[in-house]
Protein backbone atom coordinates (compact mmCIF):
# COMPACT_ATOMS: atom_id res chain seq x y z
CA UNK A 1 0.00 0.00 0.00
CA UNK A 2 1.67 3.76 -1.08
CA UNK A 3 -0.78 5.12 1.38
CA UNK A 4 0.40 3.81 5.64
CA UNK A 5 -1.90 4.83 8.10
CA UNK A 6 -0.66 5.60 11.75
CA UNK A 7 -4.11 5.74 13.89
CA UNK A 8 -2.50 5.45 17.35
CA UNK A 9 -1.31 8.78 18.61
CA UNK A 10 0.90 9.12 21.03
CA UNK A 11 -0.17 10.98 24.68
CA UNK A 12 -0.03 14.63 24.09
CA UNK A 13 -0.95 14.76 20.17
CA UNK A 14 -4.46 15.64 21.08
CA UNK A 15 -4.00 18.53 23.29
CA UNK A 16 -1.36 19.64 21.13
CA UNK A 17 -3.77 19.45 18.13
CA UNK A 18 -6.41 21.12 20.06
CA UNK A 19 -4.38 24.34 21.33
CA UNK A 20 -3.20 24.58 17.80
CA UNK A 21 -6.29 24.59 16.66
CA UNK A 22 -7.42 27.46 19.62
CA UNK A 23 -4.22 29.52 19.28
CA UNK A 24 -2.64 29.65 15.74
CA UNK A 25 -5.34 28.98 13.41
CA UNK A 26 -7.15 32.03 14.77
CA UNK A 27 -4.07 34.00 14.62
CA UNK A 28 -3.07 33.08 10.92
CA UNK A 29 -7.12 33.99 10.11
CA UNK A 30 -6.92 37.47 11.13
CA UNK A 31 -3.01 38.43 10.34
CA UNK A 32 -2.86 40.69 7.68
CA UNK A 33 -1.80 40.08 4.36
CA UNK A 34 0.07 43.47 3.87
CA UNK A 35 3.42 44.46 2.90
CA UNK A 36 4.02 45.37 6.41
CA UNK A 37 2.16 42.59 7.58
CA UNK A 38 4.21 39.73 5.90
CA UNK A 39 7.55 41.50 6.45
CA UNK A 40 6.79 41.37 10.33
CA UNK A 41 6.83 37.78 9.85
CA UNK A 42 10.30 37.69 9.21
CA UNK A 43 10.75 38.00 13.37
CA UNK A 44 9.74 34.38 13.85
CA UNK A 45 12.57 32.90 11.89
CA UNK A 46 15.46 36.14 13.93
CA UNK A 47 13.81 34.34 17.15
CA UNK A 48 13.64 30.94 16.65
CA UNK A 49 17.16 31.48 14.97
CA UNK A 50 18.68 31.82 18.63
CA UNK A 51 16.98 29.54 20.24
CA UNK A 52 18.97 25.66 21.53
CA UNK A 53 21.49 25.26 18.90
CA UNK A 54 21.26 21.27 17.34
CA UNK A 55 23.32 18.67 18.36
CA UNK A 56 25.65 16.30 16.47
CA UNK A 57 26.00 18.47 13.31
CA UNK A 58 28.20 21.37 12.41
CA UNK A 59 27.26 23.63 10.72
CA UNK A 60 28.84 26.39 8.20
CA UNK A 61 27.05 29.91 6.74
CA UNK A 62 27.59 29.69 2.93
CA UNK A 63 26.16 31.10 -0.21
CA UNK A 64 24.70 28.68 -2.68
CA UNK A 65 23.56 29.63 -6.06
CA UNK A 66 23.71 33.31 -4.61
CA UNK A 67 21.26 33.43 -2.11
CA UNK A 68 22.38 32.48 2.04
CA UNK A 69 22.39 29.01 2.94
CA UNK A 70 23.74 26.56 5.37
CA UNK A 71 25.99 23.71 5.45
CA UNK A 72 25.03 21.09 7.80
CA UNK A 73 27.04 17.54 8.15
CA UNK A 74 26.89 15.16 10.88
CA UNK A 75 29.47 14.66 13.04
CA UNK A 76 31.11 11.18 14.07
CA UNK A 77 33.15 8.56 12.23
CA UNK A 78 32.35 8.95 8.38
CA UNK A 79 30.97 6.64 6.43
CA UNK A 80 29.21 9.41 4.23
CA UNK A 81 29.34 9.21 0.58
CA UNK A 82 31.16 12.12 -0.23
CA UNK A 83 28.87 11.87 -3.97
CA UNK A 84 25.44 12.65 -2.50
CA UNK A 85 23.82 15.55 -0.36
CA UNK A 86 20.33 16.64 0.47
CA UNK A 87 19.09 20.20 -0.58
CA UNK A 88 16.39 21.45 1.85
CA UNK A 89 13.68 23.84 1.33
CA UNK A 90 12.11 25.16 4.22
CA UNK A 91 8.09 25.73 4.29
CA UNK A 92 6.19 28.84 5.27
CA UNK A 93 3.80 29.43 2.54
CA UNK A 94 6.16 31.32 0.67
CA UNK A 95 6.11 34.27 3.36
CA UNK A 96 7.80 33.16 6.53
CA UNK A 97 10.16 31.13 8.22
CA UNK A 98 13.48 30.30 6.90
CA UNK A 99 17.10 29.00 7.76
CA UNK A 100 16.92 29.56 11.77
CA UNK A 101 13.05 28.11 12.12
CA UNK A 102 14.21 24.88 10.22
CA UNK A 103 17.82 24.72 11.65
CA UNK A 104 16.53 21.83 13.47
CA UNK A 105 15.06 20.10 11.27
CA UNK A 106 17.73 20.11 8.50
CA UNK A 107 19.85 18.88 11.07
CA UNK A 108 18.15 16.10 12.37
CA UNK A 109 17.85 15.12 8.79
CA UNK A 110 21.60 14.84 8.20
CA UNK A 111 21.72 12.89 11.27
CA UNK A 112 19.34 10.29 10.10
CA UNK A 113 20.36 10.15 6.17
CA UNK A 114 24.43 10.68 7.09
CA UNK A 115 24.54 12.89 4.21
CA UNK A 116 25.25 16.60 4.20
CA UNK A 117 22.19 18.90 4.00
CA UNK A 118 22.33 22.18 2.14
CA UNK A 119 19.31 24.43 3.79
CA UNK A 120 18.44 27.41 1.17
CA UNK A 121 16.99 30.68 1.50
CA UNK A 122 15.12 31.34 -1.00
CA UNK A 123 13.57 34.91 -1.53
CA UNK A 124 9.68 34.79 -0.56
CA UNK A 125 6.84 37.32 -0.37
CA UNK A 126 6.26 40.59 0.12
CA UNK A 127 9.28 41.34 -2.41
CA UNK A 128 9.12 38.61 -4.35
CA UNK A 129 6.62 36.05 -5.64
CA UNK A 130 6.63 32.43 -6.37
CA UNK A 131 8.69 32.37 -9.53
CA UNK A 132 11.62 33.77 -7.96
CA UNK A 133 11.42 31.56 -4.97
CA UNK A 134 11.33 28.33 -7.86
CA UNK A 135 14.25 30.05 -9.36
CA UNK A 136 16.34 30.05 -6.61
CA UNK A 137 15.80 26.37 -5.41
CA UNK A 138 16.09 25.63 -9.25
CA UNK A 139 19.64 27.35 -9.21
CA UNK A 140 20.38 26.34 -5.80
CA UNK A 141 20.32 22.50 -7.34
CA UNK A 142 21.82 23.24 -10.95
CA UNK A 143 24.83 24.39 -8.41
CA UNK A 144 25.06 21.06 -6.70
CA UNK A 145 24.98 18.91 -9.35
CA UNK A 146 27.19 21.34 -12.24
CA UNK A 147 29.55 23.12 -10.10
CA UNK A 148 30.35 21.05 -6.86
CA UNK A 149 30.48 17.57 -7.57
CA UNK A 150 27.28 15.44 -6.29
CA UNK A 151 26.21 12.91 -8.55
CA UNK A 152 23.10 12.13 -6.09
CA UNK A 153 21.04 15.30 -4.53
CA UNK A 154 18.00 14.53 -2.74
CA UNK A 155 15.40 17.45 -2.84
CA UNK A 156 13.29 17.78 0.52
CA UNK A 157 10.84 20.15 1.92
CA UNK A 158 8.03 20.93 4.14
CA UNK A 159 4.81 22.86 2.75
CA UNK A 160 6.07 25.41 0.31
CA UNK A 161 8.91 24.12 0.11
CA UNK A 162 7.43 20.48 -1.05
CA UNK A 163 6.78 22.67 -3.71
CA UNK A 164 9.62 23.83 -4.78
CA UNK A 165 10.84 20.26 -4.55
CA UNK A 166 8.71 19.47 -7.68
CA UNK A 167 9.68 22.45 -9.70
CA UNK A 168 13.03 21.44 -9.20
CA UNK A 169 11.60 17.95 -10.90
CA UNK A 170 10.24 19.52 -13.54
CA UNK A 171 13.06 22.54 -14.21
CA UNK A 172 16.10 19.48 -14.21
CA UNK A 173 13.79 17.42 -16.85
CA UNK A 174 13.80 20.70 -18.81
CA UNK A 175 16.85 21.69 -18.38
CA UNK A 176 18.75 18.53 -19.39
CA UNK A 177 19.82 18.03 -15.47
CA UNK A 178 20.10 14.68 -14.11
CA UNK A 179 16.92 14.18 -11.80
CA UNK A 180 16.89 14.11 -8.53
CA UNK A 181 17.51 11.34 -6.18
CA UNK A 182 14.38 11.15 -4.50
CA UNK A 183 11.87 13.77 -3.18
CA UNK A 184 11.08 13.93 0.35
CA UNK A 185 8.14 16.04 1.61
CA UNK A 186 6.82 17.06 5.45
CA UNK A 187 3.20 18.09 4.87
CA UNK A 188 4.14 19.43 1.34
CA UNK A 189 1.98 22.16 -0.54
CA UNK A 190 1.50 20.36 -4.13
CA UNK A 191 -1.14 22.85 -5.32
CA UNK A 192 -0.90 26.50 -5.43
CA UNK A 193 -4.25 27.43 -5.86
CA UNK A 194 -5.56 24.67 -3.26
CA UNK A 195 -7.49 27.16 -1.54
CA UNK A 196 -9.82 27.77 -4.59
CA UNK A 197 -10.00 23.79 -5.33
CA UNK A 198 -13.77 23.09 -5.15
CA UNK A 199 -13.00 19.61 -3.29
CA UNK A 200 -10.72 21.08 -0.49
CA UNK A 201 -11.81 22.20 3.28
CA UNK A 202 -9.65 22.71 5.83
CA UNK A 203 -12.63 21.91 8.54
CA UNK A 204 -10.00 18.88 9.67
CA UNK A 205 -6.76 20.85 9.34
CA UNK A 206 -5.43 22.29 12.96
CA UNK A 207 -4.37 25.79 11.71
CA UNK A 208 -4.62 26.05 7.85
CA UNK A 209 -7.41 28.19 7.26
CA UNK A 210 -8.49 28.03 3.76
CA UNK A 211 -9.76 31.29 3.14
CA UNK A 212 -5.98 32.82 4.45
CA UNK A 213 -4.89 30.41 1.22
CA UNK A 214 -7.22 31.77 -1.27
CA UNK A 215 -5.58 35.28 -0.28
CA UNK A 216 -2.59 34.61 -0.41
CA UNK A 217 -3.16 32.37 -4.18
CA UNK A 218 -3.02 36.43 -5.48
CA UNK A 219 0.32 37.28 -4.20
CA UNK A 220 1.99 34.01 -5.70
CA UNK A 221 2.09 35.53 -9.32
CA UNK A 222 4.48 38.47 -8.22
CA UNK A 223 7.40 39.47 -9.60
CA UNK A 224 10.26 39.96 -10.21
CA UNK A 225 10.64 36.49 -11.86
CA UNK A 226 7.89 34.75 -13.74
CA UNK A 227 6.44 31.45 -12.46
CA UNK A 228 6.13 28.75 -15.57
CA UNK A 229 5.20 25.33 -15.86
CA UNK A 230 2.96 23.73 -13.88
CA UNK A 231 0.60 25.16 -10.73
CA UNK A 232 -0.14 21.54 -9.36
CA UNK A 233 2.88 18.75 -8.86
CA UNK A 234 1.08 16.26 -9.67
CA UNK A 235 0.72 16.81 -13.09
CA UNK A 236 4.18 15.72 -13.09
CA UNK A 237 3.57 13.12 -12.21
CA UNK A 238 5.26 9.74 -14.60
CA UNK A 239 7.32 7.16 -14.42
CA UNK A 240 10.33 9.87 -15.08
CA UNK A 241 9.76 11.09 -11.48
CA UNK A 242 12.10 10.19 -8.79
CA UNK A 243 11.12 8.15 -6.05
CA UNK A 244 8.92 9.98 -3.56
CA UNK A 245 8.35 9.61 0.55
CA UNK A 246 5.79 12.11 1.81
CA UNK A 247 4.61 12.84 5.45
CA UNK A 248 0.74 14.31 6.39
CA UNK A 249 -1.14 15.11 9.22
CA UNK A 250 -4.60 12.85 8.89
CA UNK A 251 -6.96 15.11 7.79
CA UNK A 252 -4.72 18.17 6.74
CA UNK A 253 -6.33 20.50 3.95
CA UNK A 254 -2.92 19.53 1.62
CA UNK A 255 -3.05 15.63 2.38
CA UNK A 256 -5.36 14.86 -0.71
CA UNK A 257 -3.27 16.31 -3.31
CA UNK A 258 -0.31 14.13 -1.04
CA UNK A 259 -2.28 10.93 -1.61
CA UNK A 260 -3.35 11.78 -5.18
CA UNK A 261 0.39 12.21 -6.21
CA UNK A 262 1.52 9.00 -4.19
CA UNK A 263 -0.98 6.57 -5.87
CA UNK A 264 -0.25 8.48 -9.48
CA UNK A 265 3.09 7.31 -8.55
CA UNK A 266 2.58 4.06 -7.57
CA UNK A 267 0.32 3.49 -10.92
CA UNK A 268 3.34 4.70 -12.78
CA UNK A 269 5.91 2.46 -11.58
CA UNK A 270 7.90 4.59 -9.27
CA UNK A 271 8.88 3.99 -5.86
CA UNK A 272 6.36 6.02 -3.34
CA UNK A 273 5.02 5.84 0.10
CA UNK A 274 2.86 8.68 2.11
CA UNK A 275 2.60 8.39 5.94
CA UNK A 276 -0.22 9.68 7.32
CA UNK A 277 -0.43 10.46 11.34
CA UNK A 278 -3.49 11.36 13.04
CA UNK A 279 -4.11 13.93 15.65
CA UNK A 280 -0.70 15.86 13.90
CA UNK A 281 -0.34 19.25 12.99
CA UNK A 282 0.45 20.70 9.77
CA UNK A 283 4.09 19.85 9.10
CA UNK A 284 4.66 18.44 12.73
CA UNK A 285 8.29 17.05 11.99
CA UNK A 286 9.63 20.65 11.36
CA UNK A 287 7.39 22.32 14.10
CA UNK A 288 8.00 19.65 17.44
CA UNK A 289 11.20 18.01 17.56
CA UNK A 290 11.44 15.55 19.81
CA UNK A 291 7.49 14.59 19.50
CA UNK A 292 7.22 10.42 18.97
CA UNK A 293 5.55 10.81 15.61
CA UNK A 294 8.40 13.06 14.37
CA UNK A 295 11.23 10.72 15.79
CA UNK A 296 8.37 8.15 13.22
CA UNK A 297 8.49 9.98 10.45
CA UNK A 298 12.41 11.07 10.54
CA UNK A 299 13.25 7.35 10.70
CA UNK A 300 10.83 6.50 7.87
CA UNK A 301 12.42 9.41 5.81
CA UNK A 302 15.92 8.44 6.19
CA UNK A 303 15.05 4.60 5.48
CA UNK A 304 13.40 5.61 2.29
CA UNK A 305 16.01 7.99 1.72
CA UNK A 306 19.06 5.32 2.09
CA UNK A 307 17.62 2.72 -0.39
CA UNK A 308 16.56 5.51 -3.01
CA UNK A 309 20.34 6.76 -2.25
CA UNK A 310 21.72 2.89 -2.70
CA UNK A 311 19.31 2.17 -5.46
CA UNK A 312 20.93 5.31 -7.56
CA UNK A 313 24.33 4.00 -6.63
CA UNK A 314 24.02 0.69 -7.50
CA UNK A 315 22.77 2.43 -11.01
CA UNK A 316 25.81 4.29 -11.15
CA UNK A 317 28.41 1.50 -10.91
CA UNK A 318 26.60 -0.43 -13.69
CA UNK A 319 26.27 2.53 -16.14
CA UNK A 320 30.02 3.09 -15.41
CA UNK A 321 30.77 -1.05 -16.17
CA UNK A 322 28.79 -1.00 -18.90
CA UNK A 323 30.58 2.64 -20.08
CA UNK A 324 34.25 1.20 -19.12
Amino acid sequence: MPIVHHRRPSLLSIPMWIVTRAVLRPTLSWWPLTRSGMAGLYLIDHVLAVGPKPKGVVRERMTLAERPAEFILPVGPSRRDTETAILYLHGGAFVVCGLGSHRSIASRLAQACELPVFSLGYRQLPSSGVGASVADALAAYRELVLERGYRRVVVAGDSAGGFLAGKIVEGADGEGLPRPTAVIGFSPLLDLDVGTHPDRSSRSDAYIPQRKMVELEKLFDRGPVALTGVRRIGDLADDAFPPTAMITAEGEMLEPDVIGLVEALEAAGVPAVAHSYSWQIHAFPVLVTRHPETVHAIEKTAEFTSEAVRAARDADSRNGRRAG
